[in-house]
């Protein structure tokens, strides 16, 4: 996981690693859990067959698991240090946020992409308690990456949003443009993340890796 390899590169011990990883998956786990009670009234028209508006969940479970999800995940960032702790807390409220946020006409997909840049913040201070150096590059890209997901997400529930009425960036900016926007974007993020990789040194066997696992989260996020 993301916040587990950044934290060891960060030189967090396998301990710290795993820990700053498993409050990371824990907010994760809230985050997703709190945008599906947000929207299931819309998912009940719009996509009937997931877990909240198919039955499958009941509310009270679906609270149950956000309350136990975030516990776990801020318990496990506090173990790190309180400046992990503070900028999961951050993250959290930042990403719970993100539905009702990004619904509306101002900047939409902002929340999720700022919550993505949060995560090397996350990881590198629980790790080695500060934010030196190169650290500082991962944000900006991470920022990025996160628009880039944004866009490719809204492209996903365009014509649920379209007939429900939902704003969106891929409602805003139509079908054609919101393709060119994300492809722009994530051709953007892979020539800086060579460039760097490049000027480190790192491009031999972690090149590879690199486009691999931008290109999975690109065709994941659809």
């Amino acid at each position: 996981m993301a916040a587990g390899a950044i934290a060891l590169i960060a030189g967090a011990d396998a301990s710290l690693a795993t820990r700053l990883a498993l409050g990371m998956l824990g907010l994760q786990f809230a985050i997703g859990t709190a945008n599906d009670l947000a929207d299931a009234p819309l998912d009940a028209l719009n996509r009937p067959g997931k877990p909240l508006p198919a039955g499958l969940v009941g509310p009270l479970g679906a609270d149950a698991v956000l309350f136990v999800a975030a516990g776990a995940g801020l318990l496990s960032a506090a173990s790190a240090g309180p400046a992990a702790l503070a900028v999961g807390s951050w993250g959290l409220r930042t990403g719970s946020c993100t539905t009702c946020a990004s619904r509306g006409p101002r900047f939409p997909g902002c929340p999720f992409a700022g919550g993505v840049a949060l995560l090397p913040v996350y990881a590198w201070l629980g790790a080695a308690g500060t934010c030196p150096g190169r650290s500082g590059e991962s944000s900006p890209l991470a920022l990025l990456a996160g628009a880039v997901l944004a866009v490719a997400n809204a492209l996903a529930d365009l014509d649920r949003d379209t007939e429900a009425g939902v704003v969106s960036i891929a409602t805003i900016l139509g079908r054609d443009r919101a393709i060119a926007a994300d492809a722009a974007g994530l051709a953007l993020l892979l020539v800086v993340v060579v460039l760097s990789s490049a000027a480190a040194g790192f491009v031999g066997a972690a090149l590879p890796v690199e486009l691999a696992a931008a290109g999975w989260g690109w065709s994941d996020s659809g």
